[in-house]
């Protein structure tokens, strides 16, 4: 495995993990408040068996928790407004 690949299945476990345990704990808290059968998309009921909008819901949450920890992990590697090209801008460059 070149350096590069093993960089880019570092940075996707820094993004993945942690929205997967997010997404546990986000579907354990929504769901212990709201039951599935009571929820409504659009003004119509859902259609489905409860473990399929407990599963719709989870992944949604992952979802979420992936795109909020890809944006940390962009913003992170954007260089600092008025840092020069070889500076970490006081901070450790990820190798």
């Amino acid at each position: 495995m070149s350096r590069d690949s093993g960089l880019l299945a570092r940075r996707l476990m820094w993004v993945i993990w942690p929205a997967f345990l997010v997404a546990a704990v986000a579907e354990l808290i929504f769901f212990s408040i709201f039951d599935p059968f009571d929820l409504h998309f659009f003004g119509a009921p859902l259609e489905m068996s409860r473990q399929a909008i407990y599963t719709m819901g989870f992944f949604g949450f992952w979802a979420l928790g992936i795109a909020s920890s890809a944006l940390t992990i962009f913003l992170e590697g954007a260089p600092a407004p008025g840092a020069s090209e070889g500076s970490a801008g006081g901070r450790e460059q990820v190798p």
